[in-house]
């Protein structure tokens, strides 16, 4: 529930990235909105989110982050943060 958590965990918003999600009725609008302000807060100068975990080559990297960019992006468009 830290949205500060770090390494390979899930996290709320990985539940329920979007209000209609099946898991949203899980957890609190407090919640919800903590984990929505703290992953627009993670927003690197370059535009994109980071990936939270190791990864084994840069190329690795490159993709993951583009995968974990276009999520954040949804689910902070599904909650109408964007």
């Amino acid at each position: 529930m830290d949205p500060g958590a770090s390494g390979y965990v899930k996290k709320p918003l990985d539940w329920a990235p979007a209000p209609h999600s099946f898991c949203r009725q899980l957890f609190d609008d407090e919640t919800i909105d903590v984990h929505l302000s703290a992953l627009a807060g993670q927003q690197a100068a370059d535009g994109g989110w980071p990936i939270n975990w190791e990864t084994v080559s840069p190329m690795c990297e490159l993709e993951w982050r583009g995968w974990k960019t276009l999520e954040a992006l949804v689910t902070l468009r599904a909650y109408g943060r964007i």
